[in-house]
């Protein structure tokens, strides 16, 4: 289990799979963040973005359950 692990913490497209959900969550939302920043509301902008960054963190947790059963040799469901 260790090794298989191992190995999926080691590939090198990781880092990029998993943060494209949380890019794209932020993305969907800059013209936002801009107008509250522009507006001088930062704790708005801030809101926006973590709630952003909430709702994408379950398909970014998927991805990885999901390198990690196949690493295991596991069909994730």
């Amino acid at each position: 289990m260790k090794r298989q692990l191992k190995a999926v913490l080691d590939e090198p497209d990781l880092p990029s799979v998993l943060s494209a959900p949380l890019k794209d969550a932020v993305s969907l939302v800059w013209a936002e963040v801009r107008t509250a920043q522009r507006a001088g509301d930062f704790d708005l902008a801030e809101k926006i973005i973590r709630e952003a960054l909430d709702g994408a963190m379950p398909q970014t947790i998927a991805i990885f359950e999901a390198r990690v059963a196949a690493a295991n040799g596991d069909k994730f469901q």
